[in-house]
């Protein structure tokens, strides 16, 4: 076993390697979560007038037109305040209901170029959906880049990626260019989709055994803060401004900038070095690096023994993966805990938190304020995961807040329905503040346990040689489960109403289920006595030899005699 004396040290340079891979890739990827809501209607409104005018419309018309209509000033002030005292604008003939009797045709206004709001609906759809479909994308790829490049060296090149979508989001307006935003989205996905692999595997191959929770756990930390800052500069009072909202996009350049800067300066994964290069003296003084001493004989001699049982095995592809009889139920675990933190709905509370808020008719000048504590309490409560996850263990901290997030949504769904009814009009506002209470219980859940931990799991439940591939997979299903929530589920809202979380509890409760039977704790155990425990096993194996529930970790069973 490796040196206990080594085991839960931090050094200066493992927490600024932490931090910059967290910086240039975790937070990038959280960032690009919640970039898109608070500006929503202000983009949609550029949309709007972007093909308003490709048409061969004036958009200053259509924008008096519309003042006229908000304002509470009579059609005969209007008229004056508009086209002056001497003017011979005729007023139509009024009809039932009507107040507003000037025509758009007097101002100039054509509402005939204006879009449907369903194809609003379809382009907005499409903006959020592209960073992911092509996230997914990235997913597919990051295994290769893993361990064709490494994993230090993949998060540097991968940073021209985020460039790219810097400039082109950045130029949006000054282009009139819709297309460009929805490029800038295409570029940042890709990115998303290879650093959501090399960042956390990373993290787990330079972490001691008894802090890998723990330093796992700052990438899910590092994309809650990068939620956080994107709803933050997305407050009016900054940069959500119908003149400044481009550069929340082009704010991506500087975490990419902090990565291809400073990233170079730290040492590369010794596993990857050792395992996958046979370059055991320059994995030695990585490790020596990371850990601040010269006494990593037992760490290096655990590495060689798993380079050992993998000399005939060369690097595998996914179909190696999916066709390997001892990674089935690790690749089955991987998998739906990936679909399970994607399906659970979160997504969906984070980018089109902006649009939940007003299905329970909060004021529309509080919304931005209450999203950004949304994203507040996202944060402090994975701050609270990172020491609970050395001390609760991964199972207890999966379990127990995801119930709180399945009763979470099946309250809201029933407030919300009452919030419905007519005969409770006096209740209504009581009925939209519980509703915001369970939301945030539900993001509570969600940021002790099924944010973070899904991604560590993957990465201890896998030896050196598939964990590429697997974390590629996992991630993969996680990107297409995103891709179709975020593509959806406006109109799923639309269709359903307050029923919509009928669908995110039934995966709660089937994942509540599956993890209670088949996921082990995986806390303080090697990479090895973890991949013996589970590879045929359930969360509490039968043969005893297994001990996947045991804190010291079970003997190790070669998987040929399992």
């Amino acid at each position: 076993m490796p040196n206990e004396e080594n085991e839960g040290k931090t050094t200066l340079v493992l927490i600024l390697s932490v931090t910059v891979a967290c910086i240039g890739n975790s937070f990038l990827y959280g960032y690009q979560i919640g970039v898109v809501n608070q500006p929503a209607d202000l983009i949609q409104a550029f949309y709007n007038k972007t093909y308003y005018e490709r048409k061969g419309g004036n958009w200053d018309n259509m924008t008096r037109y519309n003042d006229y209509l908000q304002e509470n000033i009579t059609d005969d002030e209007a008229i004056i305040k508009y086209f002056g005292s001497n003017s011979n604008v005729v007023k139509n003939a009024p009809t039932e209901n009507t107040t507003k009797l000037l025509s758009p045709d007097v101002f100039g206004a054509k509402t005939e170029l204006l879009l449907e709001p369903w194809v609003v609906k379809i382009l907005w759809s499409t903006t959020v959906a592209a960073f992911v479909l092509f996230g997914m994308i990235g997913a597919f790829c990051s295994a290769k880049v893993a361990d064709f490049f490494g994993r230090k060296k993949g998060m540097i090149i991968i940073t021209v990626l985020m460039f790219i979508a810097a400039i082109l989001g950045g130029i949006t307006i000054i282009a009139a260019s819709p297309e460009c935003l929805i490029l800038s989205r295409v570029f940042v996905g890709l990115h998303s989709g290879l650093n959501i692999t090399l960042c956390p595997l990373y993290l787990a191959e330079i972490s001691p055994r008894k802090i890998r929770g723990a330093i796992g756990t700052c990438h899910q930390l590092a994309c809650t803060i990068g939620i956080l800052v994107s709803q933050i500069l997305g407050l009016k009072e900054l940069l959500g401004t119908e003149i400044l909202w481009p550069y929340l996009f082009a704010f991506n350049a500087i975490p990419s900038l902090i990565c291809l800067v400073f990233m170079p300066f730290f040492p590369e994964s010794p596993r990857f070095l050792l395992i996958k290069q046979k370059q055991e003296s320059a994995a030695v003084e990585a490790l020596k690096k990371f850990r601040g001493t010269d006494n990593v004989s037992d760490e290096i001699e655990e590495m060689r023994l798993e380079a050992s049982k993998s000399v005939s095995v060369k690097n595998f592809s996914i179909k190696e993966l999916l066709v390997a009889p001892e990674l089935r139920m690790p690749v089955i675990i991987a998998c739906v805990l990936q679909i399970s933190q994607q399906w659970s709905g979160i997504n969906a509370v984070m980018s089109y938190s902006t649009l939940l808020f007003g299905q329970v008719n909060m004021d529309p000048a509080t919304i931005p304020y209450i999203v950004v504590a949304t994203g507040v309490i996202n944060v402090l409560c994975t701050v609270v995961a990172v020491p609970l996850m050395e001390k609760a263990g991964r199972r207890p901290l999966l379990l127990y807040p995801m119930i709180g997030m399945l009763i979470s949504f099946i309250l809201m769904t029933i407030f919300l329905n009452l919030g419905e009814n007519s005969d409770l009009a006096d209740s209504h506002k009581y009925f939209a503040y519980i509703c915001i209470i369970l939301m945030h219980t539900y993001i509570i859940g969600f940021a002790l346990g099924l944010g973070p931990i899904p991604f560590i799991v993957v990465g201890e439940i896998f030896r050196q040689e598939p964990r590429a591939a697997a974390m590629s997979l996992s991630l993969a299903f996680n990107w297409i489960c995103n891709f179709t929530l975020m593509l959806t589920f406006p109109f799923l809202k639309d269709g359903l109403g307050a029923y919509v979380y009928i669908l995110f509890s039934i995966v709660l409760a089937f994942a509540i289920a599956f993890i209670f039977f088949f996921v082990p704790e995986t806390k303080n155990k090697t990479f090895d006595e973890i991949a013996n425990s589970i590879a045929f096993g359930k969360a509490r194996g039968q043969q005893k030899s297994f001990n996947v529930d045991d804190e010291k970790g079970g003997e190790n069973i070669p998987l040929e005699k399992v």
